[in-house]
């Protein structure tokens, strides 16, 4: 009877011990292949955001340039107004001058 016992705590044991270190390799190999997949995902999404960067840089380098176009343009518009004002300006001063001259020959009776 002592040997069917014996026989039968060895095999229990043996059973779990086998279990148990089952469980606990194939949790290790989970644990490996869940940092594996992690990495990968992470590795991933840096190359989405390099990618990202990437056109980011490149439309800010893009309006960078048309803000440059823009400003060039804006200083020409200026200059353009700035010599348009002082045409308009003689063009009043001579209007002046003008009506001035009419006023004078009117008042003398002077016909023009």
């Amino acid at each position: 009877m002592t040997d069917i016992i014996s026989t039968v705590i060895i095999s229990l044991l043996t059973g779990l011990a086998g279990g148990f270190s089952g469980w606990f390799f194939s949790r290790k190999r989970q644990n490996i292949e869940n940092i594996d997949l992690a990495l990968t995902t992470w590795q991933k999404v840096v190359d989405s955001l390099e990618n990202r960067v990437t056109v980011l840089l490149s439309k800010v380098d893009a309006l960078t340039a048309e803000n440059y176009q823009l400003r060039e343009e804006l200083e020409r518009l200026k200059i353009e107004m700035q010599a348009k004002l002082r045409e308009n300006k003689k063009i009043e001063q001579l209007e002046k001058k003008v009506q001035k001259y009419e006023k004078l020959l009117t008042d003398n009776n002077i016909e023009f």
